[in-house]
């Protein structure tokens, strides 16, 4: 019977608030993940308007992560993070870098409506495009200027470019490589590292991006 009620217990899901939002962890994480710590310095160091629209936060064993092989997906006003990672610091870059996928939909006219971080990737895909002309590689078939994400782009930078070479060939263009891959990256990537100790960084590689991000975090709603 002990052992019967210990088992449910550990398998029974738990609930807390983050904001006013309810996360479900319905998986539990690894004893090295402290999920309240996390959550705490997240609330305490966003804006109370970032809250705005958000729906929940569910840790857990998800399909569509499977599918994907996604650490964390944004859909809907739902954060779905994947139970299974290593550390409190892996869940706490997916939950800054879900944050800005969500800022994405709730405020895309501050984001995107004056086109300046847009035109910033662009000018930046260029250069991206300029060095890998420089170091050999064939990459007129592909668009350079397209801002979605495209699958036959992602496979050019990390199955026939690599990594290595992607990584010079981003140094101080991009704030990480895996920001060359969209805009919506272009921009989550750049919001983790404004929030997550690469801010100076992020200023002096990509300043639109940096004063785009300033410009959220003082957004008022009223």
């Amino acid at each position: 019977m002990k052992d019967y009620i210990a088992e449910k217990v550990s398998n029974t899901t738990r609930f807390f608030k983050f904001g006013n939002i309810e996360v479900e962890e319905q998986e539990p994480t690894p004893s090295s993940v402290n999920l309240p710590a996390i959550f705490k310095a997240v609330e305490d160091n966003l804006p109370g308007h970032y809250f705005k629209d958000l729906r929940a936060v569910k840790i857990g064993n998800f399909a569509d992560l499977q599918n994907k092989n996604f650490s964390a997906l944004y859909d809907d006003g739902i954060f779905y993070i994947n139970h299974q990672q290593p550390d409190s610091q892996s869940i706490l870059n997916d939950v800054v870098h879900e944050f800005a996928h969500h800022l994405e939909a709730v405020y895309t006219d501050v984001v995107y409506g004056d086109k300046k971080i847009v035109e910033e990737f662009i000018k930046k895909r260029l250069q991206l495009k300029f060095e890998l002309q420089t170091e050999g590689y064939w990459v007129d078939e592909y668009d350079f200027r397209e801002i979605k994400y495209n699958e036959k782009f992602d496979k050019l930078l990390y199955k026939r470019v690599g990594k290595n070479m992607l990584n010079m060939a981003t140094t101080g263009l991009f704030i990480r490589p895996y920001a060359s891959i969209s805009l919506r990256e272009y921009f989550a990537t750049g919001f983790e590292a404004y929030y997550l100790g690469k801010r100076e960084e992020l200023e002096k590689i990509s300043p639109t991006l940096y004063n785009k991000i300033t410009e959220v975090h003082n957004y008022s709603i009223n």
